[in-house]
């Protein structure tokens, strides 16, 4: 099933037709501009992009048992500039639209959440293999405005998804595990972020303080797990408030992958309530501190935009008996343009270290006690980047102690990450 699903669009990977960088271009785009109709709808203030995204995915050792899983998400997004169409000052609006389907590998094969014949019940596993998961269901996810205030000051609001704009790298997503590509884990340990595709109402404000620093605040209902599941849920104070605070400190300004240095810290606090591992009680409030960093190091010679990128992601939370990970580290690189004539593939490696909460054990056989240990995760990806918008990106993954279980074995994953953007 992994190859035959993906094998038809290898030959994409032995050429790269050159063609012009220009808005909605067939280099980046599989439909083009639609015979120039969709330059047009820009110009009047309208875009619609439409994504495809799939993940198939084998465990080849260890773990529960092998087998293997294809999940997909689909994206569909609306852009409108309101100045342009009806005179509303510097604002603009998004609405997206995600549909998904398929299993987790991880809570499938690998660490099962609840295996078939019920003898292992695990809990959920926090460092998912594929990260395209989250329901078999279309919802709403964005729902907002976009308002420049002035020259340095913008604001967000509606319904907006928390990680969009907090705890992110636009290098992230060159990988496949969870872990890395979308926000460091432990901020969902509890769930005191929303992330993609979960939004809730709230409001954002990002103000470029000086040259070199931003800082973003944000106010958001923290309800989001209590909501329906086509995201059409509009109510307030299920759950609480998340307030989240993050200075981005930039060192140079520039291309990411070359000379961007910034270091990201950040405070994320939630007012609900959170269930206490070792007492079952309701308990309130969680907060969780970060570090995140983007340092572009080498650029090619000649090209400002090939070369090599750290990054780094550190997330501490305050309370063991309420999340699942306590410390959680994420470490790596992305090489842009590594292979002569492949400029804009990438080359990338991760390291993972989550700290479980030794207040998290296990049920297993039905009998409770078993503690979780730390959990490592290496991933090495290659991500092939063609015209048409089309990406494809060979994944390996190794897991040491694969959900922080002493139960089972090292853990192998390889699977391949398609992105389509028509």
């Amino acid at each position: 099933m992994l190859r035959t699903r993906t094998q038809y669009l290898l030959f994409f990977i032995l050429s790269s037709t050159v063609m012009a960088d220009t808005l909605y271009s067939s280099k980046n785009y599989l439909s083009g501009d639609w015979g120039g109709s969709r330059i047009q709808l820009h110009e009047t203030g309208i875009d619609i992009g439409l994504t495809y995204t799939a993940e198939p995915a084998a465990s080849l050792s260890g773990g529960y048992k092998q087998g293997d899983t294809y999940l997909h998400n689909i994206n569909l997004e609306f852009k409108a500039d309101m100045q342009k169409l009806f005179g509303f000052k510097n604002t603009t609006f998004l609405a997206k639209i995600s549909s998904r389907h398929g299993d987790n590998l991880s809570e499938k094969f690998v660490v099962p959440a609840n295996a078939e014949n019920g003898r292992y019940i695990y809990g959920e596993y926090f460092n998912k293999s594929q990260e395209a998961f989250g329901g078999q269901t279309t919802k709403l996810v964005n729902f907002q405005f976009t308002t420049q205030i002035t020259e340095v000051l913008s604001i967000d609001y509606g319904r907006l998804v928390m990680n969009d704009l907090f705890l992110r790298s636009d290098v992230y997503c060159n990988f496949m595990n969870n872990a890395t590509c979308g926000s460091p884990k432990a901020v969902f340990t509890p769930y005191a972020l929303s992330a993609y595709p979960d939004a809730t109402m709230g409001i954002h404000m990002d103000w470029l303080i000086e040259e070199n620093l931003n800082l973003k605040l944000g106010i958001f209902d923290g309800g989001w797990m209590e909501q329906n599941p086509n995201g059409l849920d509009w109510s307030l104070g299920e759950n609480g408030i998340a307030a989240v605070a993050e200075a981005q400190i930039f060192f140079e300004r520039g291309s990411l992958y070359t000379q961007q240095k910034v270091l990201k810290v950040g405070v994320n606090h939630h007012t609900g309530e959170f269930n206490d591992f070792e007492t079952g009680a309701v308990r309130k409030g969680n907060t969780s501190l970060y570090l995140l960093s983007d340092l572009g190091i080498y650029a090619e010679s000649g090209d400002a935009d090939q070369g090599l990128a750290l990054f780094g992601a550190y997330v501490y939370n305050l309370k063991d008996e309420i999340a699942g990970l306590t410390h959680f580290l994420n470490l790596g690189f992305v090489y842009k343009g590594l292979v002569s004539l492949r400029e804009s593939d990438k080359l990338g490696l991760s390291y993972v270290f989550s700290k479980h909460s030794l207040k998290n054990s296990y049920t297993h056989d039905n009998v409770s006690g078993k503690k979780r240990v730390d959990e490592t995760l290496l991933e090495l990806s290659y991500n092939f980047v063609l015209p048409y918008g089309i990406e494809i990106m060979p994944d390996l993954q190794w897991i040491h102690h694969p959900n922080g279980s002493r139960d089972f074995s090292d853990v192998t994953v390889v699977g391949i990450k398609l992105n389509v953007n028509f």
